[in-house]
């Protein structure tokens, strides 16, 4: 962190995380752009602006980038890393299993991806679809990541801004199903159910919300 005795909230955590995105999103455009130039790393380095690095020496924060996009649990350790914050050893890294939120977001992605699964594949490609299940998956995937960063009182911003990117992401999986039955891809019945679930995920995410916040608020 900028100074060791600030604490974070989750506005100052969700501007931090921003920036990063930004530098992981311009280091996977590098990768991409110059995977098979036998010098890649050398111009992704200069690129980057690490001046510093000498040639097959890349920072191993942005080694890991493509990684840490899939796996949120590699994704919070990195945020953490990034900003000062050293990791407890008795920290349990498995806690989401247990959290209601994560269990009921869980079911639903795979509630989802299995209802998905059923649709031709043409109406699969359908980006609306793309959308629904993806982010479905999304929504379950932050949670773990929240609950990875941990819930210390100069963690709690982390988990909370982690949290509301799962609640965007619910909020997303809602507007597509709306979607899907205006394009005639959900029945009535369907639709009926698939809705009741997304919003008490989204629901879920945002009393869990508000529970963190309540942390923070008394410094727990």
């Amino acid at each position: 962190m900028d100074d060791e005795n600030e604490i974070w909230d989750e506005f100052k955590w969700e501007e931090f995380m921003k920036e990063q995105d930004k530098k992981v999103d311009r280091y996977m455009e590098l990768f991409y752009r110059y995977q098979d130039n036998p010098d890649r790393d050398e111009i992704i380095a200069r690129e980057m602006g690490w001046t510093w690095l000498l040639k097959d020496e890349l920072d191993d924060e942005f080694s890991s980038a493509l990684d840490d996009h899939e796996d949120e649990v590699e994704e919070g350790e990195y945020w953490k890393k990034s900003a000062g914050i050293n990791q407890d050893d008795t920290f349990d890294l498995h806690a989401y299993r247990n959290l209601p939120v994560y269990q009921k977001a869980k079911e639903f992605a795979l509630k989802a991806f299995r209802f998905v699964e059923r649709l031709p594949e043409v109406v699969r490609e359908d980006s609306t679809v793309v959308d629904f299940v993806s982010s479905a998956m999304i929504a379950s995937a932050k949670i773990v990541g929240g609950t990875c960063m941990g819930e210390d009182i100069e963690e709690l911003g982390a988990n909370i801004a982690y949290c509301k990117r799962g609640l965007n992401a619910a909020n997303v999986v809602i507007s597509a199903l709306y979607e899907m039955q205006q394009k005639s891809i959900l029945k009535e019945t369907s639709y009926s159910d698939l809705i009741r679930d997304a919003v008490e995920v989204r629901n879920a995410i945002a009393i869990h919300i508000l529970d963190l916040r309540e942390k923070f608020r008394r410094g727990v």
